[in-house]
């Protein structure tokens, strides 16, 4: 440990304080097999770290690099900005916008003075962790346990841990004892005996204290270290990191009464991280909440387990969770029931929970008192469910796969687990057209589309909305072939055809209004207007959205209603009812902050800067579009971040400001530039070439920017906008509102 202090100790020279001062990255890692006490010192580290004052903050990942669903990268860097205060709808889904997130916080926290010590644990690969190094030139370290060797690969400081001396291991266990009994000797009354018992248990500190558990109450050292001297076992204990750890779990298993056994051969089936009490006594079918913690406390007792103090979820060590998994598949009969009934429980409730999310789904929400409930639910289960989902299409239950996925996918989404949500809805798709059941490759195909907009992989999302289209015509569900109208017709207005996505909501709204489902109507009147304010046809599109906003307001749905009120304003301000369109957007965004939801106030902020810019309001504008760029950086949404750095530059330019006018423009040119999107990119070419003119630069420099504005237009295919283009003057701009 003191070694560990003076490596990442960040007032020191060079870490360890015996070079010259530099801006290089300070790794430490800690290797060690198994159960060798890796975690316990870095967790003993980070401890002094904070008492001592060389750290403000310690943040702590568990990367479970040896379970059978490593912790990926993408998924540490979401956890660790969820540690680090980001909030969930600012986290961006893929894995390099994650990064440059984290590392944006990390300067964040630099600035404010903050020294944070990463502690990622149980690494099995440089790539969970390498892009969670925090930057060379901060205060901030990292400190890696693991059972390989990382520290070539990541530049890392070794700490390499050696088993314990016979005195350190009996030192030890009679720690371990006196915890619980303080007045209990047996160790320090028979030394011989727990020299013993510490040479057979290969001095390694996990099976020293399981070794030191099992003398429960009354066992003797003496009688322990007889039952381990079987020498197959005591082989196993000297040939390897797992084999030592396997013997002393198997003594500590025989120890177990038949009903403890048996629970704790079904904890391996769980195949996430943890597991609540409440789901224990779901698969293990004994039906008494009270005995079944009885159980798991004697588990804890006998340190196969452990309990987390704050949540209350219990948690096995990974090495004890691969010997449980032995003993499960020698009991397959048991533990393939309980695993049926585990995914049973997992889908089940996950669908009681989404019901309080998806106004479209009936059921009985008794289960969950309201929609809070419901996502905390999904927030302490997510991991087991999202692994559930693998395990069921893994193990060929094929319903549980499809229904487990849909009921997921309203809760991942909101929660912006995109890829989580894209690897579900793709394992239900493959289920369900593999089973030849068309109403489940409906829904699959439908899930799939969701996740795919999500991820603004338009053409995808436009062959999967056709494909649960065309599946749902042929079976004549009605009320699914409206959904997927509307479904496909908003990946059509995402790649510009709005004449065929007018049709497609046209097509949805009919329905849904035959049907007599006022929800899903609500829905379609908003889509059919936002298709309709893109083909200009303004006094209809207002129409639209007050039809949209009475339905969500009869029925009670806030969100629903908070995007009629933004897109009615929209409507309005093209209307030139800008007085009015303030008002709207107004009312969207008290909606939508009181919601918590940032990613619409971020759209709703940028609407609300348009409608003020109309008011020469610029001022005001200004904060607007600044208010909806940081929401959308923070949440990785490159494309939104383009628009509003397109509008900063419309605002800076009607305050006069040419400078941050021009620089703001290119940002949103090069943004559009990377996202291949050459319709905004003409746009923003065509504001910047405004700016140009209204700074009174050359007019070979506008007419330069006019037909490169021209050009973007035509690879979008819009010849309509890349003829007006070019049809803008160079000079004499008027006011520039």
């Amino acid at each position: 440990m003191e070694d560990l202090l003076g490596i990442l100790d960040p007032t020191a020279a060079d870490g360890d304080g015996t070079g010259p001062a530099t801006e290089a990255v300070v790794v430490a890692s800690v290797l060690g097999m198994g159960g060798m006490g890796k975690t316990t010192l870095a967790l003993a580290t980070a401890h002094a770290a904070l008492k001592s004052g060389l750290f403000t903050g310690v943040l702590f990942l568990d990367l479970r690099g040896y379970d059978d669903t490593p912790t990926g990268a993408a998924q540490a860097l979401d956890t660790a900005l969820r540690d680090l205060g980001v909030e969930a709808e600012r986290i961006p889904p893929e894995a390099d916008q994650r990064a440059a997130l984290y590392r944006a916080q990390l300067a964040a926290r630099t600035r404010a003075g903050e020294r944070v010590l990463l502690l990622a644990d149980n690494a099995s690969t440089t790539d969970q962790v390498r892009q969670l190094i925090p930057p060379g030139d901060g205060p901030h370290r990292m400190l890696v346990t693991s059972r390989d060797n990382l520290a070539p690969d990541l530049g890392a400081r070794l700490i390499d841990l050696d088993i314990f001396t016979s005195e350190q291991s009996v030192t030890l266990m009679d720690t371990a004892l006196r915890i619980t009994q303080p007045k209990d000797g047996r160790i320090a009354d028979d030394p011989a005996s727990a020299a013993r018992i510490a040479e057979l248990c290969g001095h390694l500190p996990l099976a020293l204290r399981i070794a030191t558990a099992q003398l429960g109450r009354n066992l003797k050292p003496a009688q322990l270290a007889q039952d381990l001297e079987d020498l197959a076992e005591r082989l196993d204990v000297l040939e390897g990191r797992n084999a030592a750890v396997r013997t002393v779990l198997a003594s500590s298993y025989r120890r177990l009464v038949p009903t403890h056994a048996e629970l704790f051969r079904m904890l391996a089936v769980n195949p996430g991280p943890d597991v609540s009490t409440e789901t224990a006594v779901a698969f293990t079918g004994i039906g008494k909440p009270r005995d079944v913690g009885r159980r798991l406390e004697a588990l804890a007792d006998a340190s196969l387990i452990r309990q987390d103090p704050n949540t209350g979820r219990w948690r096995m060590h990974d090495l004890v969770r691969a010997y449980a998994a032995e003993q499960a598949d020698l009991n397959p009969q048991h533990s393939g029931l309980a695993l049926t009934r585990l995914l049973t429980h997992y889908t089940r409730t996950a669908r009681a929970a989404a019901l309080h999310l998806n106004p479209d789904m009936h059921g009985d929400k008794k289960r969950f008192p309201d929609r809070n409930a419901a996502m905390a639910w999904f927030d302490a289960e997510r991991a087991n469910l999202v692994t559930a989902v693998h395990t069921a299409h893994a193990t060929g239950r094929h319903e549980v796969t499809v229904n487990l996925a849909a009921a997921l996918g309203d809760y991942l989404r909101s929660r912006r687990y995109l890829q989580d949500d894209l690897a579900v809805a793709t394992l239900a798709h493959e289920t369900a057209t593999s089973l030849g059941d068309r109403h489940s490759e409906g829904v699959a195909w439908g899930n799939l589309g969701n996740a795919l907009q999500e991820l603004r992989r338009f053409d995808d999302a436009l062959n999967a909305h056709q494909s649960a289209l065309d599946i749902y015509r042929d079976l004549g569900d009605r009320h699914r072939e409206g959904t997927a109208w509307n479904n496909l017709g908003n990946a059509l207005q995402e790649l510009r055809r709005f004449d065929e996505a007018l049709n497609a909501h046209q097509h949805a709204l009919d329905i849904h209004h035959s049907l007599g489902d006022r929800h899903r109507e609500g829905m379609a009147w908003n889509n059919l207007g936002t298709a309709l304010q893109e083909l200009r046809r303004f006094d209809e599109a207002l129409d639209a959205h007050q039809c949209d906003l009475d339905i969500c307001r009869d029925l009670g749905d806030r969100h629903g209603e908070g995007t009629a009120w933004n897109n009615l304003g929209n409507a309005l301000r093209e209307l030139r009812r800008f007085d009015d369109a303030l008002n709207a957007h107004q009312s969207a965004l008290d909606i939508h902050q009181g919601l918590g939801d940032r990613y619409r106030e971020g759209t709703v902020w940028n609407s609300l800067g348009l409608a003020l810019r109309e008011l020469r309001r610029f001022d005001d504008a200004l904060t607007a579009h600044q208010s909806a760029l940081d929401i959308h950086q923070g949440l990785g949404d490159r494309h939104n971040e383009g628009m509003a750095w397109n509008n900063l530059g419309t605002a800076w330019r009607g305050t006069g400001a040419y400078e941050q006018a021009v620089k703001a423009g290119e940002r949103a040119i090069a943004v559009f530039r990377e996202l291949d999107d050459a319709y905004r990119e003409g746009e923003a070419l065509g504001e910047l070439a405004a700016t140009l003119r209204a700074a009174g630069r050359p007019p070979g420099k506008v007419r330069a920017m006019r037909e490169a504005s021209a050009e973007a237009y035509r690879r979008a295919g819009a010849t309509e906008e890349a003829v007006k283009a070019l049809e803008e003057p160079e000079t004499d701009l008027p006011d520039p509102v």
